[in-house]
């Protein structure tokens, strides 16, 4: 198990420092070509050029409000099968604004090894971001 949450821990460590950089690239090649994702208002397929329009969406609305980083918290894996691992993870968004210092953020993950390397499969968000959002009064 600690060579699996070595690999886990390095392949989040680079999702989070690919989260803070402007291009969303990094992150969008952490995903598979098509993956799952699920919130409450369900499950969808999403191919990659859609998480890339998602993910700028996302940046320009976070950005917009103030967000200055994007931290990994908490990460337990799991191992599911001998390719894939089940991540559960939490993470602090930071912004530089006095009424809303930060807001934390649960989502798993199931992520495939492969050859090529490790690539998300399956991203569920516990929480919808907007609606944190608007909780704290940041977006209407």
């Amino acid at each position: 198990m600690e060579v699996i949450c070595a690999e886990v821990q390095r392949f989040f460590e680079e999702y989070e420092r690919q989260s803070n950089l402007q291009d969303s690239g990094g992150v969008v090649a952490q995903f598979a070509d098509v993956f799952m994702f699920a919130d409450s208002a369900g499950a969808r397929v999403v191919s990659a050029s859609d998480l890339a329009a998602g993910i700028s969406k996302r940046k320009r609305l976070f950005d917009g409000v103030g967000r200055s980083s994007t931290s990994l918290v908490s990460l337990k894996a799991r191992e599911l099968s001998e390719r894939y691992v089940l991540a559960e993870t939490e993470w602090r968004v930071r912004f530089d604004r006095e009424d809303a210092r930060e807001i934390l953020l649960k989502a798993a993950y199931v992520v495939q090894r492969s050859d090529g390397g490790m690539r998300i499969v399956f991203y569920l968000t516990h929480q919808n971001p907007i609606a944190v959002l608007q909780e704290k009064g940041l977006v209407e």
